[in-house]
């Protein structure tokens, strides 16, 4: 059985992504999911903390190191069907990793035997990261309400797009792509409906890219909601990523701001765990069941595909 690959990304820190990676980890474990959660933050890891674990020396360094394969370094929490690998916190300096090595790391985490292997990803566009959500089976973005978050989830998914491009793009070609691109930002917008279209008309290149896109379509949480506007944002952003990027966009739910997160933050223990009748625990369920409905119709489609050929 291949583990499906879930990452958890989002262009700004601290909108939440590893209270939304461990709540999840939490949720799907409830769902009967055997889950691994690898914290792959490369300059502060802390998914550990959340569940009031230990620093350990047996953490990511040593599989891009080569001294450990990666099922060795498998840790069990204390809720069952939930293990984690702990991430980078023993460098000061953000570490390198390179394209190769992040194609080894899904190789392999599929390959783990959990239902479900979930990445909980730093902050930034860097290379890894993009690569990472680009090879995930489940591409889950946190944003939050504030100018600054959603901001920076647009450029966010522009380097996301950029990279994919990258790919099949000669040296010149894909200058032609980013220069399109900054002339696009200085344009008057209105009229522009399509960074799609706007895309072609500059360089002439026909971008395959968006296709898949809607295949397996980019998920979005929108966290610490405080009201029904700040819920609705969620279905703004939705929107203006099929009118100006023109790719599909799934909009999960949203997760109500609660004093009681960052209390169990404080208090190293799984909010879902220490309050499990919040309405939190009801969002999360929700999004749960949505993501195992759909984990579901890509097993039994990959079954139909396996038994026609």
């Amino acid at each position: 059985m291949n583990s499906s690959v879930w990452v958890i990304g989002g262009g700004k820190g601290g909108v939440g992504k590893t209270f939304v990676c461990s709540s999840l980890g939490v949720t799907m474990s409830k769902l009967n999911q055997s889950v691994l959660l690898i914290d792959f933050d490369l300059s502060g890891a802390n998914l550990h903390t959340t569940f009031g674990l230990p620093l350990s020396e047996r953490n990511l360094r040593a599989f891009f190191d080569g001294s450990h394969k990666l099922i060795d370094l498998i840790q069990p929490t204390n809720i069952p069907r939930l293990s984690y690998i702990q991430g980078f916190w023993d460098d000061w300096s953000l570490c390198a990793i390179s394209i190769e090595q992040v194609r080894r790391l899904v190789d392999m985490a599929k390959s783990l035997g959990f239902d479900i292997v979930m990445l909980d990803l730093g902050t930034g566009a860097g290379s890894s990261n993009m690569e990472l959500i680009k090879l995930a089976d489940e591409k889950i973005f946190v944003v939050d309400p504030e100018p600054t978050s959603i901001e920076k989830m647009y450029r966010y998914i522009e380097a996301f797009i950029c990279h994919n491009l990258r790919e099949n793009a000669t040296a010149e070609s894909f200058l032609q792509i980013q220069n399109a691109l900054k002339e696009y930002r200085k344009k008057d917008s209105k009229g522009l409906f399509s960074f799609r279209e706007y895309m072609r008309t500059a360089t002439g290149f026909s971008l395959n890219h968006f296709e898949s896109l809607y295949e397996q379509p980019i998920r979005l949480i929108l966290n610490n909601s405080r009201s029904h506007q700040d819920e609705d944002l969620g279905r703004s952003i939705q929107s203006v990523c099929k009118k100006y990027f023109d790719i599909s966009m799934s909009y999960l739910g949203a997760i109500d701001y609660d004093n009681s997160v960052w209390r169990s933050t404080r208090d190293k223990a799984p909010v879902l765990i220490e309050k499990p009748f919040t309405p939190i625990a009801g969002q999360f369920l929700n999004i749960g069941k949505q993501l195992q409905q759909i984990e579901n119709q890509r097993k039994n489609s990959a079954k139909v595909f396996k038994s026609v050929v």
